[in-house]
C-alpha cells in the first residue's frame, strides 16, 4: 500500500511541475501538429523543391553519376568497424590502400568461413551476406579510398 501511495504522490508531483513550469511556457505557433501542406504552402514547396517526381528524378540522376551509389549502404556496415575512410579502428584493420583483388579474396575467404585473423568470426556473418557482384564492387570502392 505504501508503494501505491508513493507512486500516486510521484505522479501528482510530476503533474504539478508540468502545470506550474512547463504549461505556462508553451507557445502556440499556429501550425498544426501534422505535416500537411496544402494550398499556398504546397505551391511554395513545389516552387522551391519541385514535385515529388522531380525530386526522385534528381536523386536518380545524382546516383547515376556515382558509380558506387549502389554499394554505399553495404559500405556503411563496413565503415562501422573499419572507419568511414577505411582507416581502421582498434582491432579492425585498415582497408584503405588495399587492392580490389585483395579485398575480394579476403571477403571470399570469410564467406567460406576461413580464418584470417582474430576477428574472422565477426567477418563470417558480414561476408556471408554478400554476392560476388557486391564483393567486386566493394573491392573497387575500397581501392579508391
Amino acid at each position: 500500500m505504501k508503494e501505491l501511495g508513493m507512486t500516486l504522490l510521484g505522479c501528482f508531483a510530476i503533474g504539478l511541475f508540468f502545470a506550474m513550469k512547463v504549461y505556462p511556457n508553451l507557445e502556440y505557433s499556429g501550425v498544426g501538429g501534422g505535416h500537411s501542406c496544402t494550398g499556398e504552402c504546397y505551391e511554395e514547396y513545389v516552387r522551391v523543391n519541385g514535385t515529388s517526381v522531380d525530386i526522385l528524378k534528381a536523386k536518380q540522376a545524382l546516383a547515376a553519376m556515382d558509380e558506387f551509389s549502389a554499394i554505399k549502404p553495404l559500405w556503411a556496415g563496413c565503415a562501422a568497424c573499419h572507419g568511414q575512410q577505411g582507416e581502421g579502428m582498434a582491432v579492425f584493420p585498415k582497408l584503405a590502400g588495399q587492392s580490389a583483388d585483395y579485398i575480394v579474396d579476403r571477403l571470399n575467404t570469410y564467406k567460406n568461413r576461413g580464418e584470417v585473423g582474430p576477428m574472422s568470426s565477426t567477418m563470417w556473418g558480414q561476408a556471408g551476406m554478400l554476392s560476388s557482384a557486391d564483393m567486386e564492387m566493394l573491392g573497387k570502392y575500397i581501392e579508391t579510398l
